[in-house]
């Protein structure tokens, strides 16, 4: 098992000294790279004397694939917000009844498109072909959303995953690097 497959280069995978290059790497794909590190700082402070090793190998590394929001601490909704029918775009993919839909829904030229007062414009707009529309289920707030992306990128956390091959469930972190 490979523990850093699905890995994100620059965010979880590990680093390792490219000599050729002069700085740290980090590869979703490492070939006979037996000394690796878990961050460019430990990569750069065992390998160079450049002061900008870690500067170089982070602004070389690929970006990040997925939106991150660091700085999103989840905040009860603004005053004078309404329910309303929505579609989860990232979590459930049907439409929920929530206050807790993103800000950018309210703006002008998408709140028509995105925010609902009744569960049937919803779906029909979004999820026609859905039998179980709306969900009548809790939302998947913000927080646990980007919950692996706040947590340590090492925590020693395993998730249950879909293993697709065995059409069962998993535990760990070898999951494919969409999910």
């Amino acid at each position: 098992i490979n523990p850093f497959a699905g890995c994100a280069p620059g965010w979880d995978c590990p680093w390792y000294y490219d000599s050729a290059a002069g700085f740290c790497k980090s590869e979703m794909h490492q070939t006979e790279t037996y000394v690796i590190y878990r961050t460019t700082k430990e990569c750069c402070e065992a390998n160079s004397d450049s002061a900008d090793c870690i500067e170089v190998s982070k602004r070389e590394a690929a970006p990040f694939p997925f939106r991150i929001y660091p700085d999103r601490p989840m905040q009860p909704p603004p005053g004078g917000r309404s329910r309303k029918y929505f579609p989860d775009l990232s979590n459930k993919l049907n439409c929920v009844y929530s206050l807790r839909y993103e800000d950018w829904m309210m703006t002008d030229g998408y709140e028509g498109y995105y925010l609902f007062d009744n569960a049937g414009d919803c779906c029909d707009m979004w999820y026609p072909t859905r039998t179980d529309c709306p969900d009548r289920g809790s939302i998947v707030t913000p927080d646990a959303e980007d919950e692996a992306y706040y947590m340590g990128p090492y925590q020693g956390s395993n998730y249950y995953f879909p293993d697709f091959d065995k059409n069962s469930c998993a535990r760990g972190r070898d999951y494919p690097a969409w999910m």
